[in-house]
């Protein structure tokens, strides 16, 4: 999308490639890779269109990599959410609607169209970001808003957070999703550069001074200031009739990196739509035992997956092909995959 703030710009390998040259690169059959992978399994959680790349940019109109993973999922009844600042395509809403526990996350920052194509240049425009939440709502789509992130002196002001809360709940969203802007150490120039460029000196000297705190390979605002506008966000959402969560949001305590989500969230996961485990049953996926979804809080497994009660202490929580299939294996050791 061409967001200057964006963290993946200081990945390796090609996200670099992308944020030195402006080379994009494709996945030589990467939807027959995923559908080969998801037959190799019997237990499946809700993919998700994407962590790190939004959906439906221009090469989507090209390749539909990302309309063919959808019915990919779909087609085995397993669930999928999207998350995009662009215009979702017709037949995705359509396949979306299909799959009961599937839904999609819309990225909109502000209302102010004039800051948005600064912020994102090669996103959808204000008006069809709005109109994405209600073709969804119209197709009874769960849908989520993600502020994320507020910039701090550029999309951090509460007069124009309120008007696009209020207008994110009348369009069709249940749930909001928001960080405050890290900074990626290894792009801060870079970073720095276009807030000049786009904001003045004024702002660039007032961030600077409000990113002090080094966690991980990023610099974060002030902890005060995040948890004053966490507080502030959680209570205004609460209030418009919307579910709250943070994304990806810690502070240091005591030399010990903790997240600020428990103390912000109203619902038991990030996205605000507990979602179970799916189990396959001959070529088609179902709901596992009347699993609620809620793994992060998960004590005892419905699923019958001991690796999934995260809500244990010391539990892992980054799992891999690898561990769906160990995970196959245990829940029907008899069966072929």
């Amino acid at each position: 999308m061409g967001c200057f703030f964006c963290y993946t710009r200081g990945f390796p390998g090609n996200f670099r490639l992308w944020h030195d040259r402006g080379l994009i690169t494709v996945s030589k059959d990467f939807p027959l890779k995923i559908a080969r992978q998801l037959d190799s399994i019997r237990v499946a959680s809700c993919g998700y269109l994407s962590p790190v790349t939004d959906p439906f940019q221009e090469l989507e109109k090209h390749y539909h990599y990302s309309e063919k993973i959808v019915e990919i999922f779909v087609r085995r009844n397993i669930p999928i959410e999207v998350v995009t600042k662009c215009w979702i395509p017709d037949r995705v809403i359509h396949l979306l609607s299909l799959q009961p526990d599937s839904f999609a996350q819309v990225s909109i920052l502000t209302l102010e169209e004039g800051k948005r194509k600064l912020l994102s240049p090669g996103g959808a425009d204000t008006t069809s970001l709005l109109k994405n939440m209600e073709r969804l709502k119209e197709a009874d789509i769960y849908t989520v808003a993600r502020i994320d992130p507020v910039i701090p002196f550029v999309t951090d002001h509460k007069e124009e957070l309120l008007s696009l809360i209020r207008e994110l709940r009348k369009r069709g969203a249940s749930h909001v999703v928001t960080s405050v802007l890290d900074i990626p150490l290894n792009i801060q120039d870079f970073f720095w550069k276009n807030i000049r460029r786009f904001w003045g000196k004024g702002v660039e000297k007032k961030m600077k001074e409000l990113y002090q705190e080094k966690i991980g390979p990023y610099l974060h605002a002030d902890t005060g200031y995040r948890r004053e506008i966490f507080s502030w966000l959680k209570e205004t959402v609460t209030r418009e009739g919307m579910s709250f969560a943070l994304c990806m949001e810690f502070e240091v305590k005591r030399g010990k990196v903790e997240g600020l989500n428990h103390t912000y969230m109203t619902t038991l996961n990030c996205e605000g739509k507990d979602i179970p485990i799916y189990i396959r049953k001959n070529n088609h996926f179902e709901p596992a035992y009347s699993c609620p979804g809620n793994c992060l809080n998960c004590k005892t497994p419905l699923c019958g997956i001991e690796d999934l009660a995260m809500g244990r202490e010391g539990s892992k929580k980054d799992w891999k092909l690898k561990d769906y299939r160990r995970w196959s294996k245990i829940l029907y050791p008899c069966l072929p995959l």
